[in-house]
């Protein structure tokens, strides 16, 4: 198994926060994808949160997940597609434009969503037997004090 942390100049390179941030993220992820696999749903990936966090229950367009996620439309398809052949999401047509189509959750799409869901009081439970209960609640804070300053917008850094 190799180290997930690529070298610089033959060392493992800083954790910057950046770093520890997305760390924390693939660690907590890990959880969830391991307890979906338990409950039947093996065929979801990592990758495939950037549909499911951004998915609305009545449909989201690929160009709408795409934007939602910062990643290209060809790239979100392939996801989209993937979920379609193992039956989490359809594609319908979108009453409001005839050209376009939904992306909209099956009944196993909405069970991997619950079951993520209903992992979120365990996860954050065992961040706050982490961290301390103070300490979670100012991590939360924080965490999004740091999303608003970076925020697209006048005050935003991007």
């Amino acid at each position: 198994m190799s180290n997930r942390i690529p070298t610089l100049a033959g060392r493992e390179r800083p954790a910057n926060l950046a770093v520890l941030m997305r760390e924390s993220f693939v660690a907590l992820n890990d959880v969830v994808l391991a307890r979906l696999a338990e409950g039947g749903h093996d065929a979801v990936r990592s990758a495939h949160a950037a549909v499911f966090q951004y998915l609305d229950d009545t449909g989201t367009t690929v160009s709408l997940l795409a934007e939602r996620a910062q990643m290209t439309k060809q790239a979100m398809a392939e996801l989209v597609r993937h979920l379609e052949d193992h039956d989490y999401v359809v594609r319908v047509p979108d009453p409001g434009d005839r050209r376009a189509k939904l992306v909209v959750p099956t009944e196993r799409g909405r069970d991997v969503v619950a079951l993520a869901q209903g992992l979120v009081p365990e996860i954050e439970h065992r961040v706050a037997q982490v961290l301390g209960a103070d300490r979670a609640e100012a991590l939360r804070a924080d965490l999004q004090a740091v999303r608003d300053a970076f925020a697209p917008g006048p005050d935003g850094l991007r």
